[in-house]
Order: C-alpha cells, then structure tokens, then sequence
C-alpha cells in the first residue's frame, strides 16, 4: 500500500508539472477611492460608467485641463476598470489555447484543476487591464468613486449627480457637463428565466453573456444560444476547452445571422465550416422553447434525489413551435442582444429622451436631450463595440468642452464618398458608413472586415460596379509554413461546406473553402478599394491596414507597390489584388472579343 501511495503521488506530482505556470500576479495597484469628505463640490466633468468608455472619456477631458471625475458602480470585492465586457472572452480565448483538455484529462488531471488553471490565466489579465487603467487614472489626476450615479437639477449648475457610495449615505457633486456611459446588459430569455439563478448540482448552469463571467467549472456539454458575435466566440472556446458545443440559431444560416453587421456572404459561409470542422453542431431556424432540470422536475430543487447537474431543453422550429429534439447541457450561454443601463440614472429628473428601443437619443455631437449631459457607448444604440464606444467618448469631449478638430474630423468623414458631419459619431452616422470602423470576430481563426461587401456595393444608395479578388493562405508561404502536416493545411473545410445551412456550390461565384482574404474593388479605374473581408489567422490584425486601404480611398497600385516584409501574412493583400487584375483583364478581353463577334471579325 505504501508503494502504490508512494508512486500515485509521484504520477500526480509529474501531471501538475506539465500543467502550464501562471507566473504570480503582481499586487493590484490600490483602488481605493479617495474619502467623498475630499472630493470638489464642483467639477468641470463628471463621468457616469466606469468601463472603457467612462474611462476614455474621463482621462480625455483629464488632457484638456478640465476638472474631472469617474463614477463607477462596480459592486464590492470585484476588480474595478477591467476593461469591455468582451475582454473576457478574449481573455477566456487565449487561456483555451494555452491548455489541451483531453491531454490533461488523460492524465488524470480532474476538471476542477483545469478550470482553476484556465481561470486564473483569465484573472491575470483581467487584473491588468485594471491596473494599467488604474495608473492612468492616478497619473491624469483623476479621482473616481465608487457608487450608483443619479441625475438631479441643481440651481448653481447645468446639474448635479447624486452618487450613492455605501448604504445609506451619498454625496453631490454639480456639474455643467455630464457624460452617460452606462453600458448594455444582456438581454435573457423568458423560457430559462429561473435558471439564470438557480443552482442545479452546485452550480448555477444557465449564464448570459454578463453573468457567464462568473461560471466556477469546466463545462463538458454546452448549448449557445444565439447567432451573433457573442454567442459564435463563446460556442468556438468552448469546442477549445473539448466541450460537445450546439448552438441554437434563429435564423438560416450564420450568413444570414451575421447579415446586420455587414458580413460578406462567402466569408460567413467559411467561418461556418470552421465552426463544424471542430465539432460544433449547428441547429438553425430554431429556438428554444423551455428547460427542465433534475430529473424532469420543472421546478428547481438541485438538493432532489437524482438530480444529474443538467437542463434539458426542449428545441422548437422558428415559426410553427413544432419540436425538433431535445437538448442536455451542463451549461447553457444565450446571447441574443443587449439593451442599454438606463434605469436608476434619474433622466426623469432633466427630461431626458429614451428611444422606444430603450436607446438614449443623442444629437450629432452626443449630446442627450438635456443641455450639457452627453452619452457615449452601448447606451445609445448600435453598433455596442469598445472600439466605436471610446471614439465617441472622444468625440463627445471634444464637442463639450470646445476642442473639436473640425478639419481632421472632416478629412475623416469622406469615406466611400459618404459625406457625414464633422466628428459625427452619433450611431446613425456609424451605421450609414461601413467604413468608419472594422469588425473582428474572435473565432479560431479569426475573421475581420470593414467596408462593403460586393452585394452592399452594387446596391442602391451606393449602385457600384465592382469585382472581387481574393488571397487564400493556402497560397500563401507563411500559410503553408504554419498548416503543413496539420489537418488544417491546404483547404481543408472543403468537407464541411456540406450540410443545413450551406451556400449551394457556385451560388456566389467560386466557392471557397479554406481561409482567405477577399477585396472588393471598383471595375473602373482606378480600382478604388471599398471593402476588405478575411477569415484566417491574425486576420483582426490584418484588417487594420484593410481599413487604411478603404479609409483612404486607396487603389490596386497603392498595393502592388508596396514592399512587404517576406514571409508575412499581409503577402495576402498582394495575392488578392492580382486575383482583381486578372479578372480585371479578362473582363477586358472578354469585351474585346465580343465587339470583334459583332463586327464580323470572330
């Protein structure tokens, strides 16, 4: 018996060493917020919301010289400034890729020390994107509390917020400019309401993509409901950390699904063979109906005699509600929209607008129906990207305290000769633009695009004539190096372009079936690049000179010409424009043989 203990613990000390080291996090740098007793009674801004926009917004208007400070309601003992919600399936993303789970498994490693594992790699950068917004806070002289901020109207002042910090107490601050960026929640589903909060086998087992932050184990049934971003991510790092994943999708297709965002069809059509090619099952035009939990039982009790620490749901088609199958899952994640954190900021109190969407109505300049209380962010409405949220927190500084740039702002605003105001960011002008700002989703591989797709092109309001060229990795050297013997060499989703859901062969010209990066072009001269689109490996990094191409207008010789670095996967750029050449060229000689058939001389 001592020898068997002896070697068991000589095997378990061999497996936690091949377990990946997370290096020890450095202290958090100090977060607590200086005493209300020290706080102005007055500031120049004060900045309701304490996520990437807040934060933009706050150190902005820090720049300027203006007296600032951040009201943030991150509840107690929870890291504050931590940066976009999507920060932590990036983060979830990178720890996924970290690990290999069955190995893991196979050598004995339990799943809750691999979920420990994955967590504190996720905890780790989390922390410092908190620090990192922390620090530049404390060096911009920027003060902040931590509270539910409400508006009220004040008599020496535009208005006042009234901060509540701790039960029963609470302090105002006036103000003559406010900035909203309260954020989105998402939204839940009625049929699994209970669920979202209620235990079942010791863990809460139904998560929106708010509350999925807060999962304590390693999931090895997933169902993801939804066909957005979100809901793609989180299904593909799922399948990462070796779970069986189905998604529920309402509609027909993830083309279709990913239509509002401004996917291109056949790049939609590639990262939904990828999605199978690692096991995902895919049910579309369906929807859940409703879930049970402990043997049948539907109402929750996980303490029941039985009880498996699964929901079972019951999966209906989109429109008749006939039954389709019946679903277990150890975890079920829906994503399927947010809607904006306006309750509890007293807009009663100055007559602010709240659109019927739930949407805080802005002008031009992001400024709310009541003089000098701006909003920026998910608050007001589509598109809900950090990235689009933090330029118009940008933006909206600038408008209220006087530092607009008018003349880069303008430069700026003439993308696919689109004329919008200057530094525009309201929603409206965003979403009438594909140009302004790039896409990426975080699959593995990834996919990135800005711009219009070849069908949005030769669509009314913009009626162009334009070709397309693309650039497969699989032609690419830094391609092949990175895919050679691997069973994703060459174009190896071929397999998988079959099944519900799929384009029909040549529906949208040729079919591709590995990943690529595609551009579409103007037929006349000079070529004018008007969209990019790629699925394929650092295509999120790769889109950003995309979005250079389409932002200045740039052509086909603005590639051609340039030199890049060898062995690069921006070789992809110079591969697609001499795809758009060569149709280019046939077009041309097509035409040439035509008008030579009609004179006689064919």
């Amino acid at each position: 018996k001592r020898g068997m203990v002896l070697a068991l613990g000589a095997i378990l000390s061999c497996s936690m060493l091949l377990l990946p080291r997370v290096p020890r996090a450095a202290p958090p740098t100090s977060r607590r917020a200086p005493p209300p007793s020290m706080l102005k009674a007055k500031y120049d801004l004060v900045v309701v919301g304490g996520g990437p926009v807040g934060v933009t917004a706050a150190l902005r208007g820090a720049e300027f010289g203006y007296s600032t400070i951040l009201i943030d309601a991150t509840p107690p003992r929870q890291f504050q400034f931590t940066g976009p919600t999507g920060l932590y399936s990036k983060a979830l993303r990178d720890s996924a890729l970290r690990l290999d789970v069955p190995v893991l498994r196979s050598m004995g490693i339990v799943d809750a020390a691999i979920w420990a594992q994955v967590n504190e790699f996720v905890q780790q950068i989390l922390r410092k994107s908190g620090d990192n917004n922390m620090k530049a806070l404390c060096l911009n002289n920027v003060p902040h509390l931590r509270g539910m901020g409400r508006l009220r109207p004040s008599d020496d002042a535009r208005c006042s917020v009234e901060v509540a910090y701790r039960r029963g107490e609470s302090i105002t601050l006036r103000s003559d400019n406010v900035l909203l960026a309260s954020g989105s929640r998402a939204v839940r589903l009625a049929a699994l309401e209970q669920w979202y909060t209620t235990p079942l086998g010791g863990h809460v087992r139904c998560c929106d993509s708010d509350s999925i932050k807060q999962i304590d184990f390693l999931p090895r049934k997933v169902v993801v409901v939804g066909g957005g971003i979100i809901a793609i991510e989180f299904a593909r790092i799922f399948a990462q950390l070796a779970a069986e994943v189905t998604m529920v999708v309402r509609a027909a297709d993830l083309p279709k699904s990913l239509a509002r965002v401004g996917i291109d069809n056949q790049i939609g059509y590639l990262l939904q063979a990828d999605l199978r090619a690692a096991g995902i099952t895919l049910l579309f035009e369906s929807e859940i109906a409703s879930a049970q939990g402990d043997c049948g039982k539907a109402t929750p009790s996980p303490r029941a005699r039985g009880a498996t620490g699964r929901l079972r749901l019951e999966v209906v088609q989109t429109g008749t509600a006939e039954v389709r199958e019946e679903l277990e899952a150890d975890l079920v994640l829906t994503a399927t929209g947010r809607k904006a954190v306006t309750d509890g900021l007293g807009l009663d109190a100055l007559g602010i607008e709240i659109r019927p969407n739930g949407d805080l109505a802005v002008s031009t300049s992001l400024m709310t129906s009541a003089e000098g209380v701006y909003a920026a962010g998910d608050v007001i409405g589509a598109p809900q990207l950090a990235s689009t949220g933090i330029e118009q927190a940008e933006s909206a500084i600038d408008a209220m305290l006087g530092r607009r740039d008018v003349g880069a702002a303008e430069d700026a605003s003439r993308l696919l000769d689109m004329p919008v105001a200057a530094a525009d960011c309201s929603p409206a002008a965003l979403l009438s633009n594909a140009a302004r700002y790039p896409i990426g989703i975080w699959t593995m591989p990834e996919l990135a695009f800005v711009g219009l797709t070849a069908a949005a092109a030769r669509a009314p309001p913009h009626n162009l004539d334009v070709v397309e060229g693309v650039g497969r990795y699989s032609e690419s050297i830094r391609g092949h190096v990175h895919t050679v013997g691997s069973e994703r060499e060459g174009e190896y989703l071929a397999p998988f372009m079959r099944g519900p859901g799929s384009a029909a062969a040549g529906a949208a010209g040729e079919q591709l079936t590995g990943p690529a990066l595609k551009l579409v072009v103007e037929r006349a001269a000079p070529h004018r690049i008007v969209g990019v689109h790629a699925f394929g490996e650092d295509a999120c990094e790769l889109i950003h000179f995309g979005t250079t191409l389409v932002q200045g207008g740039k052509d086909l010789s603005d590639i051609t010409a340039v030199c890049f670095a060898a062995v690069t996967y921006h070789e992809l750029f110079k591969l697609a424009a001499r795809d758009a050449i060569g149709t280019l060229q046939c077009d041309a000689w097509r035409r040439i043989y035509t008008r030579l058939v009609q004179m006689g001389e064919g």
